[in-house]
Formats: C-alpha cells, sequence, structure tokens
C-alpha cells in the first residue's frame, strides 16, 4: 500500500472520529477563532476564545507549526525523521534524542499500569493486519505468528545515556499516542502565548482549556447517533472503538485495535471513551483498556486517579467508571 494511500485513508477514519467526538457549538462560537490543518494523517482543528484575531492567530501559527514538526518527527512514513531511522537502524543499539527517550519512558509506564495492553513496539502487527484499503485481506496464522515474534516492548530496551537497544527487526509505533502526544504539545504551545480558552482537536483526541467545552461521543454502531456529551474543563478525552478502520468478514470483525497477547483484534469491547488531566494519556489509555476489556480495564481505570472512563461492551452495555457521571452534560 503506497503512502498517498495510506494517508487518504487516515483522513477518511478521522472524519469518523470528527463526527463522533467533535465538540458542541454555543452561541458563543461567534466570537471564537477556529482553523484546521491536516497532519499526522488526520484532521487537526484548534478552537480559541476570548482573544482578537491577531492574538488568536499567532497562538494558533505556532501550535501548527509544532503538530507538523511532530508530524516529521514521528511520522513513520517520513525518512528523515527520527522514528523512520531508529525503526530502520541495523545496529541494536540506536541513539535517540531527549524527546523521543521521554515520550519512550511514557509508554513504558503506561505499558506496565495496562499489563503490557498498551505496546508501541507493535508495527510489525500492524504491517501485518492490512485490512482496510483496497487491497483487504486477513492475514494467514503463520504471518501473524511470524510477525508477533518481531513485536513487544519487552523486546526493546532504554538506559539514561540516551540510547535504545531493541531486538532485531523489532520497530516501534507510534500509532495509540502521537496524536495524543502532539495535542498536549499543541495546547502547551497555547499556553505559551497567553491562551486560556481553547479547543484541539486531532482526529477525535482533544484537549481544552478553560470551561464552556462539550464534547459529543459517537454511538458505535449508528454514525450520526451521541451515546453521551460530556463537559471537559482544562481536560482531555479520546476514545478507541472498532467502528473507524475495520473489515467484517464471515460474520467477523477485524479491525486495528489488536491485542499483544495474541496478535489478533480484541473483541471484548466496541468503543472505550477516557477522560484524563492529559491527551496522551487519553489517548493511550483508550486503547489498553480497550484490550484489557470491560472488567479489567475498568479496575484499572478506577484505581488510577483522576482518570474516568465510559465503555461499551460488545453486548452495547454502557459502564461507567465511579464519577464519570461528574463530566456528564445533562439535557434540560
Amino acid at each position: 500500500m503506497n503512502r498517498r494511500l495510506i494517508v487518504a485513508i487516515a483522513v477518511l477514519g478521522a472524519v469518523a472520529l470528527l463526527a463522533a467526538a467533535g465538540w458542541m457549538r454555543t452561541p458563543r462560537e461567534s466570537q471564537a477563532v477556529k482553523r484546521t490543518q491536516v497532519a499526522l494523517g488526520t484532521f487537526v482543528e484548534i478552537e480559541v476564545r476570548g482573544k482578537e484575531p491577531g492574538e488568536a492567530n499567532q497562538a494558533i501559527n505556532a501550535a501548527f507549526q509544532e503538530v507538523q514538526r511532530i508530524n516529521r518527527d514521528f511520522s513513520p512514513f517520513n525518512e528523515s525523521g527520527i522514528l523512520w531511522r531508529v525503526n530502520h537502524e541495523k545496529a541494536e543499539t540506536v541513539s535517540i534524542n531527549r524527546e523521543l527517550h521521554d515520550l519512550l519512558l511514557v509508554c513504558d509506564s503506561i505499558y506496565r499500569n495496562t499489563e503490557g495492553a498498551f505496546d508501541p513496539a507493535m508495527e510489525a502487527l500492524f504491517q501485518t493486519w492490512r485490512i482496510w484499503g483496497k487491497s483487504i485481506a486477513v492475514p494467514a496464522e503463520e504471518d501473524v505468528q511470524s510477525a508477533r515474534r518481531l513485536s513487544g516492548w519487552h523486546r526493546i530496551g532504554l538506559n539514561g545515556s540516551l540510547e535504545l537497544t531493541r531486538q532485531p527487526g523489532v520497530q516501534i509505533s507510534f500509532g495509540a499516542i502521537a496524536k495524543g502526544y502532539a495535542v498536549d504539545r499543541m495546547t502547551e504551545k497555547l499556553k505559551e502565548h497567553g491562551i486560556d480558552n481553547a479547543l484541539v482537536n486531532a482526529g477525535g483526541e482533544i484537549r481544552t482549556l478553560g470551561d464552556g467545552w462539550t464534547v459529543g461521543i459517537q454511538h458505535p454502531s449508528i454514525r450520526e447517533e451521541l451515546v453521551q456529551r460530556v463537559a471537559l474543563p482544562g481536560m482531555a478525552v479520546a476514545t478507541s472503538g472498532d467502528y473507524v478502520q475495520h473489515h467484517d468478514e464471515k460474520g467477523k470483525r477485524y479491525h486495528h485495535i489488536l491485542d499483544p497477547a495474541t496478535g489478533y483484534p480484541t473483541t471484548l469491547c466496541r468503543s472505550v471513551t477516557i477522560i484524563a488531566p492529559t491527551c496522551i494519556e487519553a489517548d493511550a489509555y483508550a486503547t489498553g483498556v480497550f484490550v484489557l476489556g470491560p472488567e479489567r480495564g475498568m479496575e484499572l481505570v478506577n484505581r488510577t486517579p483522576r482518570m474516568e472512563a465510559m465503555i461499551i461492551d460488545r453486548s452495547e452495555k454502557i459502564l461507567y467508571s465511579h464519577n464519570f457521571n461528574d463530566y456528564l452534560r445533562r439535557r434540560p
């Protein structure tokens, strides 16, 4: 599959996510400055309120420059980016910069907290499961198991001297964390420019500054229907679901959220929405909880400070964490 086709598919997926997690408009919208770009294979939208257009646009420019930088550095398709270099270096020990080192430390922490359900070293498996686009085919069992032998965070090592070691052929994938990280970095750029009321949305991974923001969560089976609306004051939200990138065959749904323990798409959930202080947490934990399933996933959320979840299981039963109701936007 060529790069242009991959990006086109990602953008189409982002359209569905934007419909799912797009924010609700209010009468204050006319006072806002809102702009959109394409980055990380999706639509990135920023809305700033309460500032003059010149000041707002200057801050938005800085935020968009940051997301484009992250796109260059961490895209798996950019041969001049650091992620490409790390993944394609023949040596088992590779020098990395401080930003990548710190990002991988966050990945390591979430990997441990989710008992391996979130795994950032599964690029071989993702390359095997190309089940969307023009050439759709469920991979053979031997191909899946071969990819598993080249996947897994336990095959990666970090040390304090900015070096990464890995078993030959193992590659890193930031598909479940890159957008969340980018949203956080864009939010920080807005804050550096004096913005205190804004929303950043990268394909459904969302973070806000200030109050007055409401986000809709899409029903996994009915595209035009929202399951809930949540108020999001200075928090982040992300949803992982089996309804965006998927292929249905012989009564089974094959999608992009893979269980590291099996190498196959996990089947315990339809969607998982995570509310957290940062978007990198919301993004990564949405994937990890989806893989863990409703029972283990909700146990993890309920013992994690300042994190809430709404889980729709495979029978479409809706489950809520202990304090998720605190964020629900009540209809009149």
